[in-house]
């Protein structure tokens, strides 16, 4: 084919601007779930958990583990905080918050990250 190539996978016509943002989502879920199928949808925020099969108290459950989700902040920017769940614990554990200011010409930082382990 003429002026296309691979990407990931993926047909793109050259030139096609793949990651620009044309409409007014602030975030993007792009979700493969084995045989259950995939999910790939722009939001305004969102929330995502996982679950795994664990044992306990001897039986087996599926315990939520981690759970990341994004929305706009009290500052006008957009942050992604990445929580683990531990049934041996008390609280949640925040692991990661990213933050950008798309909207802020004067940020000269595109995705800042914290990984300090914060509790809630």
């Amino acid at each position: 084919m003429k002026n296309v190539r691979s990407l990931v996978g993926v047909l793109v016509k050259e030139g096609m601007n793949v990651l620009g943002v044309t409409d007014d989502r602030k975030f993007e879920i792009h979700c493969r779930a084995g045989d259950a199928g995939e999910l790939r949808v722009g939001c305004e925020s969102v929330s995502v958990t996982i679950g795994q099969r664990v044992l306990r108290h001897g039986a087996e459950e599926i315990w939520d583990s981690i759970m990341v989700y994004g929305d706009r902040a009290a500052d006008g920017s957009f942050e992604i905080r990445v929580m683990v769940f531990n049934p041996d614990w008390h609280e949640p554990l925040q692991i990661a918050s990213l933050r950008s200011r798309p909207g802020d010409g004067d940020c000269q930082t595109a995705l800042g990250c914290n990984l300090d382990h914060i509790p809630p």
